[in-house]
């Protein structure tokens, strides 16, 4: 997690083609996209975007109030056989570049939910060495499915967040399974507000999260202490 500290750039590090970065204020709903070489996210707050090129969740980026509230939108053009991984660098370079905005990285003990293996062994399936990291959800009859394809357990621990509304986790989320490899895997659940139950017209058949990730991957996730590394901005 060194790596969150911000610097200047390498020359020999990926950067965008060509970047434009805009001020929003127009309120609308965030969106994104990466396809056909074009980049774009528009009305992103500053912490998400820090935590995005980081691969971090944004609640390990400390800084200003202004980072939760300015929303800005980028537009960007990038060569078609850039990776995923490639993008988020390119992101990263383009805040440094722009912003200029200095950090320094700390390791905090802090409360976590921690993704941690069960009792008996996961009801996971090790991917084919060939596959490539894909993940797609969908909703029918109140409950969502989301199937992941050669997914790390760093990569669920994210996508965890991203699957319910975003104050669903009110700690920091971290891996602690030991499991090392890529996996395939399918995720049901009725999803809820924090806190909240299934609404009644679920029916008997809801699932909360927490129990599909116990019941159906054969993983749990619990309060524990880590430490925890932040950006301070």
């Amino acid at each position: 997690l060194s790596s969150l500290a911000f610097g200047q750039i390498n020359p020999g590090e990926s950067t965008f083609e060509v970047a434009s970065v805009k001020r929003n204020t127009t309120g609308v709903r965030d969106s994104s996209d990466a396809r056909d070489g074009r980049f774009t996210m528009y009305n992103y707050p500053m912490k998400v975007l820090i935590a995005l090129a980081h691969r971090v969740s944004n609640d390990r980026v400390i800084g200003p109030g202004w980072l939760d509230t300015e929303g800005y939108d980028i537009v960007a053009k990038y060569p078609p056989d850039a990776t995923r991984d490639t993008l988020w660098l390119m992101l990263r370079n383009l805040l440094i570049e722009r912003f200029k905005l200095q950090a320094h990285s700390e390791q905090v003990l802090l409360p976590v939910y921690a993704l941690v293996a069960g009792r008996d062994k996961p009801s996971i399936q090790e991917s084919a060495a060939d596959t490539l990291y894909r993940n797609t959800c969908g909703i029918q009859a109140m409950k969502q499915t989301c199937k992941s394809e050669h997914s790390t357990m760093a990569q669920l621990v994210q996508n965890l967040s991203r699957w319910q509304t975003r104050d669903w986790f009110d700690l920091p989320k971290v891996d602690m399974t030991g499991l090392t490899g890529t996996y395939d895997f399918n995720l049901t659940w009725t999803p809820t507000e924090r806190g909240a139950a299934p609404p009644e017209s679920a029916g008997p058949s809801a699932v909360y999260l927490l129990d599909a990730v116990r019941d159906q991957l054969g993983l749990k996730i619990e309060r524990r202490k880590a430490q925890i590394g932040r950006a301070h901005v």
